[in-house]
């Protein structure tokens, strides 16, 4: 039995089938193919919570933190942690801090974090450890102040792509009136 008879004989038995049957045989009839436009980036599938709250309240990303306005953040940092918090290490907070806001504004992976900040995870830990304590609004308050900020990086849900189709016509030839 070829496809024309199937069909034919399926939209005898009811509606529902035939309809089925023929949505079936012309999915079957097309050849389509995607292409992804440009680079596709492989993220893990969850969102950033930062990045979610960014998105979420509309508050844009600062600037890097200058090292005259660092005075200013530590200050609001001593009344809200112990001093251990923010002490300088191999990589200092500001550094960390700076690379946090780099990546919330470009939407840098992983493995393109530039090295200038530092370990990804320190800016990241860092950064989270700041959102859940609630120190992460209040600061992007006060850096916010200044002006200079731009939005969060927002990636598409999917990437630019290219669909192209053709249409197989000679498994299925117009000889009969189609009830579709």
């Amino acid at each position: 039995m070829d496809d024309k008879e199937r069909f034919l004989s399926l939209s005898a038995q009811s509606p529902h089938q035939a309809e089925t049957a023929g949505m079936r045989l012309l999915i079957d009839l097309l050849d389509i193919e995607v292409k992804p436009l440009g680079a596709v980036r492989r993220r893990s599938g969850v969102k950033c919570k930062v990045t979610e709250w960014h998105e979420r309240t509309g508050t844009p990303v600062p600037v890097t933190v200058a090292e005259s306005e660092w005075p200013v953040v530590e200050e609001l940092m001593v009344s809200c942690f112990a001093r251990r918090q923010f002490a300088r290490g191999t990589v200092d907070t500001r550094t960390q801090l700076n690379g946090a806001l780099h990546r919330l504004r470009t939407g840098c992976l992983r493995d393109e974090f530039p090295e200038g900040y530092g370990p990804w995870q320190l800016a990241e830990e860092r950064q989270n450890s700041w959102f859940r304590t609630g120190f992460w609004p209040v600061l992007m308050e006060e850096l916010n102040r200044r002006g200079v900020a731009t939005p969060v990086r927002c990636e598409p849900q999917a990437p630019p792509f290219e669909v192209t189709g053709t249409i197989a016509s000679e498994s299925f030839k117009r000889d009969t009136r189609s009830t579709l």
